[in-house]
């Protein structure tokens, strides 16, 4: 073992002595060892800060913009954007003409050109419209001159349209702004107005009500007037062959003028004689009326007293009929019982008879008050008897009166045909004053005609009442006759109490108590007879009592008219007969003025002639006028549902107005709310890890890539397969080959890492940093040294393929997830993913401890892996003797002969083995 290590060690001193005796061996290990940092600087610093270094990239800028004129406002979003880039250093702005903006594009001097068109601006007024147009900002790139160049200009265009957007935006938010102002002024203006909307809308509904209740009030009315209207053509083609008539008519009226006069005349002459009679009609009635009044009194009594005679002659009939069975009985049991006589029954008899007495005198006394009362009818009959005579009087006063009225109503017929007629205004006023005394007159007669009517049936009444009242003589003969039969019967009563007494002392005179008793009974049967028809006398007394005080009633109400009648009668004749007077001296302008009458009723024929002309229009005028009235009572209801609804939203819209207005007014914004609208979001930037620019962020990448060009390179340059000492074991040839190569990896890895720091390469975890890049050198020795001692330049070969794989597999540059499919499958297989994830994690964190451990532990894994697959190969080649042989001698006889210090070759050695 002791043997082992110490022929590693002098393999190992060999191949470092062998390197430091060889200058230019020495040279090409030191440079090799250098490649990795020259390829890195060289390409990090050129991409260093592309993106810091932007304002150097030159941009064209065109305008062509006009400025319009918005809400009252100068809008010039082109000139407002040239100003803006002006300030922006983001690019390299140049605000050219369009021809030469075109020029530096085609000649390579502009990446990009901007064109604000034309109507920029305009568009940007448009925004209200209900078409609103976009503002196109146009540009033009040259991806052939540098694609990043226009990728740098595309991110700078999306800025810029950020900002023209906000710019835009805080433009209208500040016109909105403004407008949210008058719009508040202009809610509580509508507040105000619609709160007036709805006092009026009420008004309106009520008013629509009554327009409704008009329309069809109207309709009704037009619907008539249709109908009416039907038979004015025909009515209207009599009247013009009326006029005709009319002129005729009007030569009669003239001539009926003069007898008119005539006429007058005459009333005038018996006008006196008509007074005379009307004021003795008037005194008759005066009469008349005073005795009415004292029958109707005297009546009144009588039937007052009526009652008490009916109540009295009841019991007087019923007693006489008591008195009529008692006597009956008695006569009966003294008859059949005289020999056994039964006192008991004969003095029941007699106290019934004593029972009647007092019967017979409550009946006396009614029967005296009849006759009392008879005597007053009696007396009020004999006045009545006058009454039919003047009564008479005043029937031929009301044909007299009949007569005179139908006089006065020819004469208001004429003179209102002739008032009619004739076109002078004072014979007219006349004539017209005639006509109203004469309907006056006529009048009053007609209501003395009526009370006159109201006599005569008066004086009917009272001759029904006068065969009435002739019948009370008979009635007082019959109450006489009762008057003497109750006296009788109140003898006989009398003398049956004298019987009684008789009968209690002397029981033993039955032959006289058979004869009295016979007497009494005849006598009681008398008295009964009497009773009943004097009953039935007073019965018809009395309903001709209620008959006569009925009508007295009705004459004593009549005679108020009566006289009221007689009296207006009195005064409408004395009018008449003025009137009578006037109408006498019209009619002589009555005939002065027939010749225009006549006139007159030819322009009337003229007229109606033209008039029938006229009426089909206004027939079909009147349909057309029915069709629309009733179109309009047709849609009332929805008329008065759709004011309801305007009544109902009017004050709704007044109490939304009124609190959208308080909404709107409690808004006060400012240009910080403008602001706002043109930018209401902020980006706030946390930095999970912090890359300070492109070359930091592309660093892990061209670092990883460096190195494993730099273990291509050596095992290229450097003779690997070149066997320092001979006759030694091939772990000590792998040993020393291995020390050679990880020794110079470590340098490049060294060299490269802390070059670049100190050039300006911020690493956050330096210990990190440099154990990622040590690991990685040393896998990628591994591999590269495997696969050339392994196959030779074929190995080199598949080693430069598995860079190209690295470099588009181990997701250096872009994201994984926007690379092919091909590349993510491979990815995790590839040594540069780890070590790009482990530098990352160096230079500015953020994947975390545990993540650059395991990525550190897989570098380990493949150094390990090769490492040993290398020792193996060596074996082998050493095995089958092709130690020392490469295709790559040719090439590398300058680094130094293939022979140890003795100075034999290989080939020898091999022989002399």
């Amino acid at each position: 073992m002791r043997e082992r290590k110490r022929s590693m060690w002098e393999m190992i001193k060999a191949e470092f002595r062998h390197i430091r005796r060889n200058r230019l061996l020495l040279l090409s290990f030191i440079v090799i060892c250098f490649i990795p940092f020259l390829y890195s600087i060289f390409f990090l610093k050129s991409v260093w800060d592309p993106y810091g270094s932007t304002q150097n990239l030159p941009v064209a800028v065109v305008n062509e913009d006009r400025a319009v004129k918005y809400q009252g406002q100068t809008l010039k979003v082109g000139a407002q954007l040239v100003q803006e880039l002006r300030k922006n250093k983001q690019l390299k702005w140049e605000i050219v003409s369009k021809q030469t903006a075109k020029e530096g594009l085609a000649h390579r001097k502009y990446y990009t050109v901007v064109t604000i068109p034309k109507d920029f601006s305009k568009n940007a007024a448009t925004v209200l419209d209900q078409s609103p147009k976009k503002m196109e900002l146009k540009y033009e790139t040259n991806g052939s001159l540098n694609y990043i160049g226009q990728v740098i200009s595309e991110m700078a265009m999306t800025k810029l349209n950020q900002k023209i957007r906000a710019q835009v935006t805080q433009s209208y938010a500040t016109t909105m702004i403004k407008l949210v102002k008058q719009v508040g002024t202009g809610f509580n203006q509508a507040a105000s107005g619609a709160k007036q909307i709805s006092t009026g809308m009420v008004t309106l509904n009520s008013g629509t009500n009554q327009f409704v209740a008009g329309v069809s009030t109207v309709n009704n009315g037009v619907q008539t007037l249709q109908a009416a209207v039907t038979p004015l053509a025909s009515g209207a083609s009599q009247l013009a062959s009326g006029s005709t008539t009319l002129a005729s008519g009007v030569n009669q009226y003239t001539s009926g003028v003069g007898l008119l006069a005539a006429g007058l005349t005459k009333l005038s002459a018996n006008s006196a004689a008509l007074n005379a009679g009307t004021a003795t009609l008037a005194s008759g009635v005066n009469q008349y009326t005073s005795g009415v009044d004292q029958l109707g009194s005297g009546l009144t009594t009588l039937k007052n007293n009526s009652a008490s005679l009916r109540s009295g002659a009841a019991s007087l009939n019923q007693g006489a009929g008591q008195l009529s069975n008692g006597a009956s009985q008695l006569n009966a049991t003294v008859n059949s019982s005289l020999g056994s006589l039964d006192f008991t029954g004969i003095m029941s008899a007699m106290n019934q008879a004593s029972q009647m007495k007092s019967s017979l005198a409550s009946l006396q006394s009614g029967l005296t008050q009849a006759q009392s009362a008879l005597s007053a009818v009696s007396t009020e009959a004999n006045q009545l008897k006058t009454a039919p005579s003047a009564l008479s009087g005043v029937s031929s006063a009301a044909s007299s009166l009949s007569g005179v009225a139908q006089n006065d109503n020819e004469i208001a017929l004429l003179a209102g045909a002739l008032a009619k007629s004739t076109t002078d205004a004072t014979t007219k006023a006349q004539l017209d004053t005639i006509v109203q005394k004469a309907q006056s007159n006529v009048t009053t007669i007609q209501g003395l005609g009526t009370a006159l009517s109201q006599v005569n049936s008066l004086s009917t009444s009272l001759s029904g009442l006068q065969s009435q009242l002739n019948n009370l003589a008979s009635l007082q003969t019959t109450l006489s006759g009762a008057q003497t039969t109750l006296n009788q019967a109140n003898q006989l009563l009398t003398t049956l109490q004298g019987y009684q007494g008789a009968l209690s002392a002397m029981p033993s005179q039955l032959a006289a108590l058979k004869q009295a008793t016979n007497s009494l009974a005849s006598g009681a049967a008398s008295l009964q007879s009497g009773m009943s028809t004097a009953q039935a006398g007073i019965n018809q007394y009395t309903a001709g009592v209620d008959t006569a005080a009925s009508g007295a009633s009705q004459l004593s109400a009549n005679s108020a008219s009566l006289t009221s009648g007689a009296n207006q009668l009195q005064s409408g004749v004395s009018q008449y007969t003025a009137g009578v007077n006037q109408a006498n001296a019209g009619t002589g302008q009555l005939t002065a003025n027939s010749a225009a009458l006549v006139s007159g009723a030819n322009q009337l024929a003229t007229a109606l002639i033209q008039l029938n002309a006229k009426v089909p229009s206004l027939v079909s005028g009147v349909s057309a006028l029915a069709s629309g009235t009733q179109k309009l009572v047709d849609n009332s209801p929805a008329l008065v549902a759709g004011t309801a609804k305007l009544n109902a939203g009017a004050g709704e819209l007044a109490d939304k107005l009124i609190s959208g207005a308080e909404k709107v007014n409690a808004v006060q914004p400012s240009k910080k709310a403008a602001k706002m609208f043109a930018a209401p979001t902020t980006v706030k930037h946390t930095n999970y890890s912090y890359v300070p620019n492109y070359g930091h962020a592309l660093a892990p990448y061209v670092l990883s890539v460096a190195l494993y060009v730099g273990t291509l390179i050596f095992n290229f340059v450097y003779p690997i397969r070149r066997v320092a000492l001979f006759g030694r074991k091939a772990s000590a040839w792998w040993a020393s080959k291995l020390a050679v190569g990880m020794t110079s990896v470590t340098v490049m890895a060294l060299a490269e890492g802390g070059i670049m720091m100190l050039l300006g390469l911020q690493v956050l975890h330096v210990p990190s940093f440099f154990w990622t890049l040590i690991l990685f050198g040393w896998a990628s020795m591994a591999v590269v040294m495997f696969l050339s001692m392994t196959f030779d330049n074929p190995g080199r070969f598949v080693a430069m393929v598995l860079l190209m794989l690295q470099l588009g597999g181990s997701g250096g540059t872009f994201p994984m997830q926007v690379t092919m499919k091909f590349y993510n499958v491979i990815h995790w297989y590839l040594p540069m993913t780890y070590s790009i994830l482990g530098l990352r994690n160096g230079i500015s964190g953020g994947l975390g401890a545990h993540y650059v451990a395991f990525c550190n532990s897989v570098l380990l894994a493949i150094t390990i892996v090769f490492v040993i697959l290398l020792l193996v190969s060596m074996i082998y080649l050493q095995r089958h003797h092709y130690a020392g042989k490469s295709e790559l001698d040719n090439n590398q006889e300058l680094l130094g002969p293939e022979a140890d210090d003795d100075g034999m070759h290989l080939k020898d050695r091999q022989q002399s083995v």
